[in-house]
């Protein structure tokens, strides 16, 4: 088992679980003080530590909050992928992903990506009817099912109020990747709710092993993108080839989308005016 700096930051290992960075970024005025929780291991059992901690960074004293309709004031939100257990068929879905923000799985994420995604399933586990080979290299952190899009190797998470169709925001996001094989290639991208990047952070590597990466921000996250190694589910991995999949994603209550304050500025100048035109209107028809 490792835990691994992002290296394209400069940085060495702080401790042997989080890492605290200031990140300098050259698309805002001022930096977002950042942890970084980030490990990679042979099996469940080796990152379980890591992702543990992160689940407590993100619920800011709460738990997890579930299907829970709406935003709660603390706590975190999680998909699994697993529901219809170990029995359930391998299921493709459409871009954009709502399932994880309606009917029974109210939990504030909308997935999308230019191709579609599949959650795997029988007859062929760990996307087995894709690649036969896949289900000898990806591990699977919670059992039985895994997620990946399909045609890409891209995907984006958005946030929404969960249950609904309110824009919603997130201080942290981490996730479980499967069989990282190449440095610098599998990562997660955030963006702010200006939809300018927060940085690219990069996932540790272990050969048919598991991966987590977890980032929390000061600034509210709109977006996340999910880049699975260097090529679409299909190839046999290996080589210059890194075929990667999805586990857990684990992520802060999300919440209301606040106007920032020039906004706020700018909508009250607007009702000053009506109202200033509605004043107007009356004393011209006295």
């Amino acid at each position: 088992m490792r835990v691994e700096a992002l290296r394209h930051l400069g940085l060495g290992i702080l401790s042997t679980s989080t890492i605290a960075i200031v990140l300098a970024l050259p698309v805002s005025a001022s930096a977002s003080v950042i942890t970084i929780q980030s490990i990679s291991g042979p099996d469940a059992a080796s990152i379980q530590a890591i992702v543990d901690l992160f689940r407590t960074n993100v619920s800011s004293g709460g738990v997890n909050n579930g299907n829970t309709v709406g935003s709660l004031s603390n706590g975190r939100r999680e998909v699994n992928w697993d529901g219809g257990g170990a029995a359930a068929l391998a299921t493709v879905f459409a871009s954009p992903m709502n399932t994880f923000n309606a009917g029974a799985t109210t939990r504030g994420l909308v997935s999308t990506t230019s191709g579609t995604f599949e959650i795997s399933g029988q007859p062929s586990p760990e996307f087995g009817e894709i690649n036969a080979t896949y289900p000898g290299i990806f591990q699977i952190f919670s059992a039985p099912r895994l997620f990946s899009p399909l045609g890409t190797n891209v995907m984006d998470a958005i946030f929404f109020v969960p249950g609904t169709s309110t824009p919603a925001s997130v201080f942290g996001f981490g996730a479980v990747f499967t069989d990282v094989d190449l440095p610098n290639t599998s990562s997660l991208e955030f963006f702010d709710l200006s939809n300018q990047s927060l940085g690219i952070f990069f996932v540790p590597t272990f050969n048919n092993g598991l991966s987590f990466l977890g980032v929390t921000f000061t600034d509210a996250i709109g977006r996340v993108r999910i880049t699975t190694g260097n090529t679409a589910l299909g190839p046999n991995d290996g080589g210059a080839t890194d075929v990667v999949a999805l586990d857990d994603f684990i992520y802060s209550e999300p919440q209301t989308v606040v106007p920032e304050p020039a906004t706020l500025t700018l909508l009250g100048t607007g009702v000053a005016a009506m109202v200033v035109r509605a004043r107007r209107r009356r004393i011209n028809r006295g």
